[in-house]
């Protein structure tokens, strides 16, 4: 009869067993459960995948494109005496641009008639020594020194015509002056050339300057969270105050550093401007426009919950608990937040009122 009623004793606690595991479990729960109330402080949406947009309104600058641009100073000390072109005007490649006396040019041309001289007088004495030399009438040493002779003669003939084809002047020809050239065709953007003024290599600031603007650039900052959508390449729109028109350019270049004080990266881009509208310091709006085909997985900015080291996300799961899950991202474009890791698309996240949910859950 006392081993009946143990088992019966033993029974009957079973079930309170089971109503206390079932209330901690519940409790356990209700860690990562939200009240009604609070729930209808959230708003969520769903891990979506889009398509890249545009980054748009980047202000930009117009600019010279350096790889078509001369800015020319005077290769040889002179004084500029006539001024051939003005500000504005279409040159061709070669084309004569400023005039300058130069005490050079005529010291070249005094060299290389020398030079020629010297050389002219080194042959004939060659080919007498040869003669004497046939005839056994001169020492061997005497021979050689003649031949030696007319070897450096000819090395400073060639010297001396090599400087005047680098001034552009035709040996022989009685002048004094250097015709500064344009090196390719362009416009004559800027000539600081006076006549009168003095001139040399080592001038601040270089007579004039020539540009092709048949293609500008146009320089603009993106911020540092817009780095994955962009790359050489890429297609870009550029808009002036002047001109209802968008002008279509690529990507050149992307820079190395970033800048601390604003974390945006420096993007060169190169603009076609076969009729001349683009003007150099223009203001300019960019947009740079995502490769073909570039997909994102996406959350809403404000869904993201930060350390200031790591990112996270708080997930709705299928039970209804809400879910602290660490993310990496990428791009931030238009509200909306590129996510490489730790989300599938279909998923749902807080995306308003994260901070306070997280909050609630840090305290229940």
């Amino acid at each position: 009869m006392r081993l009946r009623w143990i088992v019966l004793l033993a029974l009957a606690a079973l079930p309170a067993c089971r109503h206390e595991e079932a209330v901690e479990s519940t409790a356990a729960a209700a860690e990562h459960r939200l009240t009604p109330a609070q729930l209808s402080f959230l708003k969520f949406a769903p891990v979506a995948e889009v398509e890249a947009t545009s980054l748009a309104d980047l202000s930009g600058t117009i600019e010279f494109d350096e790889e078509r641009t001369a800015r020319l100073a005077a290769p040889v000390p002179g004084r500029v005496v006539q001024l051939l072109v003005q500000v504005g005007d279409r040159v061709a490649a070669d084309q004569p641009l400023v005039t300058l006396e130069s005490p050079e040019v005529k010291a070249a041309q005094a060299d290389y008639v020398r030079a020629d001289a010297d050389s002219r007088l080194a042959r004939k004495t060659a080919e007498r020594a040869t003669r004497l030399r046939a005839a056994q009438a001169i020492a061997e040493k005497d021979f050689l020194q003649a031949e030696e002779d007319t070897q450096k003669a000819a090395a400073d003939l060639a010297r001396a015509r090599a400087q005047l084809e680098r001034l552009r002047v035709a040996p022989g020809e009685p002048t004094s002056r250097y015709l500064l050239r344009a090196p390719l065709a362009g416009t004559v953007v800027e000539r600081k050339a006076l006549v009168g003024m003095e001139a040399s290599a080592e001038s601040a600031e270089p007579l004039a300057v020539v540009s092709d603007l048949s293609r500008v650039r146009v320089m603009v900052r993106v911020p540092e969270r817009q780095l994955p959508l962009l790359q050489p390449g890429q297609e870009v729109a550029v808009r002036v105050d002047a001109y209802p028109q968008e002008f279509p350019g690529t990507v050149a270049a992307l820079g190395d550093v970033i800048e601390d004080a604003t974390r945006t990266l420096p993007v060169r881009c190169t603009v076609p401007n076969p009729d001349r509208l683009l003007k150099p310091a223009m203001f300019a709006r960019v947009t740079l426009k995502p490769p073909p085909g570039l997909r994102l997985t996406v959350v809403p900015s404000h869904a993201l919950l930060s350390d200031g080291q790591r990112f996270r996300v708080l997930v709705r799961t299928e039970e209804g608990r809400l879910e602290s899950r660490p993310v990496e991202v990428g791009a931030q474009v238009d509200g909306l937040v590129q996510v490489l890791s730790g989300v599938r698309v279909g998923e749902v996240v807080v995306s308003e009122g994260a901070l306070f949910a997280a909050q609630q859950l840090a305290s229940s």
